[in-house]
Order: structure tokens, then sequence, then C-alpha cells
């Protein structure tokens, strides 16, 4: 689902992260020892005196992409000196080389850089945010994660966003431009922690084109439901990218935090292991993101916090060459590798699961959104449904998933949010047929904290592990099948039956291939 890549804004909220513990096992910087970090408290200790920043989600965006934002709690009102400017200035080439020297990506020309007033900041985000094509994909889809109960009823994402960005923004580095941009009203040292991650993206550009990349996932944005084998695929590799793109960066800017302290770099696996459990908890210091449904919080910090897991398993078992340009050489393609970076390492690919011929739908209904349903996704779904027992039990068993959403011609609902007219048809496949009669039974139990009038039908069923309802929406079908779930919810009997064949039988001619090299040798 095009969640993860929220707009453009892949926040790098140095505030949910360092600000919320992340870095909070450490020291006065450059007083700690490696032994001091070793007997350090948990991650829950009280952060550091000085400010520290750090990722923030707050979804490209659709995190990930470049182009993302940074940012910080709000603080005292600050003007940056002709002689701070001056000063962060010089210290940038600084930066860029200790970023070099961590990725071993090559700097290939000087990055260019700008001081920017709020005004200017605020109208660099509004017009991304007004034009963002994964906001406006996003928007869409909004209705149909509210129907899969994925977001309540009466959210308002665009009034949510907006709120967001308020809570400060901290640096960037503009891949158009081909600049690091820095603030005129946030102290030095705060931006200097920031360049470290920003200035990583900058080497990302330089090597990959990061600008380059961004323009593919538009185009295939802009074409939308016209091209939905494209659309489904680039769901999951966009995501996956984009944690990759973060974690790097979340890893120079630990590494920087560390050499503040008089650490160096051995010690940088052990402390991101120390700051997982803290990666994906609250922060005092983002209220807005705190207020966030389950989907947008989860969705917005992948990048950062599994995205930093990832490239530090890269580093642990194999080397920087492989972390760093070697993985944007060979890119993940799903959020599974990104979650299980030994499937990754092992070479192990799940394709994209495509979705049927639906053309016949076109009599009665209109395309409206469709998109891959991923790991991450089934797993913050089965955390909303069942908790996070049976999330963190069933998600791995995960095989691959799409969905297709129609809206019926004609219909104008008064109400916004109703979503009676909108059918959802979604394929899933499991590693057995255990695991997908579990997952099937699981998402039958959720219909009634989705549903108004839900009824099961206790008729007798023609067809084995077959579920049907009946709702406000109309009725819902959930066939399981071996190894393959298909939903069909809101449409007729009619037109769910020749769904569930198309479904069962595309997802049966779709096999796993052979596993590919592992990524370690692909990066030697």
């Amino acid at each position: 689902m095009k969640t993860s890549k929220l707009p453009f804004v892949a926040l790098l909220c140095l505030v949910l992260i360092a600000g919320g513990g992340l870095l909070s096992a450490q020291a006065h910087p450059g007083s700690a020892t490696q032994d001091q970090l070793q007997n350090a408290p948990s991650a829950q200790a009280t952060p550091p005196p000085t400010p520290q920043p750090s990722p923030s989600p707050s979804p490209q965006a659709r995190p990930g992409a470049p182009g993302k934002v940074e940012v910080e709690p709000e603080k005292p009102q600050h003007r940056l000196t002709p002689e701070e400017a001056k000063e962060l200035f010089q210290s940038l080439d600084e930066l860029l080389h200790f970023a070099s020297k961590n990725t071993l990506l090559p700097i290939k020309h000087p990055v260019k850089r700008a001081v920017v007033s709020r005004e200017e900041v605020e109208k660099y985000i509004g017009d991304k945010f007004k034009n963002d094509v994964d906001r406006i994909r996003f928007e869409r889809s909004a209705l149909v994660l509210k129907k899969l109960g994925l977001l309540p009823r009466n959210f308002d994402l665009h009034s949510f966003m907006i709120k967001l960005l308020a809570e400060q923004v901290a640096g960037y580095y503009d891949e158009k431009t081909k600049t690091m941009n820095l603030l005129d009203w946030v102290e030095p040292d705060i931006q200097k922690s920031v360049m470290a991650h920003e200035l990583t993206h900058a080497l990302q550009d330089q090597s990959f084109d990061l600008e380059k990349m961004s323009k593919h996932d538009e185009e295939i944005e802009k074409k939308g439901l016209e091209d939905l084998d494209a659309l489904i695929r680039n769901d999951e590799e966009s995501t996956a990218r984009s944690a990759v793109v973060e974690g790097q960066a979340m890893i120079v800017f630990i590494a920087y935090e560390l050499a503040t302290m008089g650490l160096n770099e051995k010690v940088l696996p052990d402390m991101v292991d120390r700051m997982e459990s803290t990666m994906e908890g609250n922060s005092n210091d983002s209220p807005v993101f705190n207020s966030a449904p389950l989907l947008l919080k989860e969705e917005l910090m992948f990048p950062y916090a599994k995205g930093t897991i990832f490239i530090k398993d890269l580093l642990v078992k194999g080397d920087k060459k492989m972390a760093f340009a070697g993985a944007l050489e060979h890119l993940p393609t799903t959020t599974r590798e990104i979650l299980h970076p030994e499937e990754y390492i092992a070479g192990k690919r799940i394709p994209a699961l495509l979705l049927p011929d639906v053309s016949f739908l076109k009599k009665d209904f209109e395309p409206y959104d469709a998109g891959a349903v991923g790991e991450l996704d089934v797993d913050i779904m089965l955390k909303i449904y069942a908790g996070d027992e049976a999330a963190n039990r069933l998600s791995p068993e995960w095989r691959g998933g799409s969905y297709y959403a129609a809206g019926l011609k004609g219909a104008k609902p008064s109400d916004p949010n109703s979503s009676a007219h909108v059918g959802v048809f979604y394929v899933s496949k499991w590693s057995t047929p255990a695991a997908a009669q579990e997952f099937a039974k699981l998402y039958g139990d959720a219909l009634a904290t989705r549903y108004t009038k839900l009824q099961r039908s206790v008729s007798g069923n023609s067809r084995p592990g077959l579920q049907k309802f009946s709702s406000a929406d109309g009725p819902i079908f959930i066939q399981q099948t071996d190894s393959i779930v298909v939903a069909v919810e809101s449409f007729g009997q009619a037109d769910a039956e020749k769904l569930m064949d198309a479904g069962l039988k595309s997802a049966r001619q779709q096999t796993l291939p052979p596993e590919q090299a592992p990524a370690g040798a692909q990066s030697q």
C-alpha cells in the first residue's frame, strides 16, 4: 500500500529518535568511553543535555524520496549570525568528508549550500505538499484504507500533514538544486548533526542520482491505474529503496554522534541494537506524530528505524561496500527484505503478486485505487486486527499481496467517509495453507470492527474455505484455498465469484523464482 512513502515528508524527525532516547545511552559529549557505553543504562535513559537531531517520520512522504525535510522540537527563536553561518559552511566540507569516509561513497563535486529563512522553507514545503504525487495518491487511497480499517473513518489526512509539518523543520538536502539548505533560525550544533545525515543523501545523489529515482516514481504514479503491474511493483520497490536511503543516512548520523563522544565506529552496531526498541516509540517533542494512527506511525518510521537496522546488519555480516554502494547498486525490492536482512543477503526475492484481468468490472465500476500489500502492510494490518503477538507470528509467513479498488459508477455519497460504493479485491499468498487459513480467520474476525450491520452467512457454501458476510457496505467474501486468500468486499455475488476465481488462478500461476545470487556476492 502506498503509505510508507507518504508524501515527500520523509521527515527526518531527529526529534523522535535522538530526542526520544535514540542516543540517550551516551554520556556528555566527548566524555564517554567504550566501557562506559557497554555499561550505560538502557536506551530509555534520560536524553543528553545537548539537543540531538534525529530522524523523524512524520511515510515518502513518502519518506524516503529525496527532497526530504528534517524536523526538530520547537525551541526559543534563534537567529543565525553571519559568523555562525560562516562556521557552518566551513563545517559542511568536513562533514561531507566524514560521510564519505563512513560510506565509501566518493565526493564527485562540492555540495552547494545556502542559508534559508523560515518563509522560504514554508514555501518549499507548501509547493511540495501541493504537487507531490505520493500525497495526491495517498489522499485518494485514504477512503480504501478507512474501509480496510487501517485509518479511522473521520481521519483528515490533509489537516494532519499540515499540522505535522508545523512541528518544525531542521534542514534538508534538495536533490533538484543539489543544495544543502541550512536554516537561519536553528542553532548550529543541531544543524551539524542534521548535516551529517543530509550530506549522506548528497553523496548518494552524486553516485546514484536520487532525482532520477524520484522521477521514475512520479512517472509511475502519474500513469496510475493505467499500468497496474508497474504500480504494484513500484509500491514495494520504492518503500524498500527509501529504507536503504534513509537507513544509510541514519548510520552516518549515529556515527557522527558517536564521534562527538570520542567513540569510534566499532561500537555502532551495539548502539543500533540498544536503540532498536526506542526507534518506534513516541516522543514528547512530537505531539502531532504521537496522535497519528498506528498505520501512519509505523509506515513513517519504517525507513528510519528498520532501514537503520537493515544497513547495520549489512555492515556486520558484510562490509561498508555491501552496506552502501552495494545496497544502492542491488536494491532490495520488498519490505520483507528490509525486515529480514538475511533474506536480502541470501538473494531470496519474492516477486510482486500481480492482479488478474478485472476489465469485466468496467460495466458497472470505474478504477479507484490499487497497489501492493507487502509484509510491512500485513504486519500493521494484523497489529490493528489482532494485536502484536499475532502480527509477529504471522506476518513473516507473507509471500505476496496486492489489491484493487473500484468505485460504483454514478455513486455520489453525501458522506465523504462512506465506502459502500467502493469495492475491494485483495489477493494474498502465504508460506503454508495453515498460515493462509489463520490469516483468513483473523481477517474475517476483524470485520466486526470495520462494518456496521455485519452478519455471517450460515447457509451451506459450495466452495470449501469460503466465509460469507453481509454488511451495511454490502456482501463480503473471504476465500482461502491452499496458501492463497482472496477477499472481495462490496461487490455483488456474480462479480465476487469471478474475482475469487480469477484471483486464485492468477496467484497459483505466479510461482516464486529460484533464489538469486546472494547480495554479498553481488557487491564484491
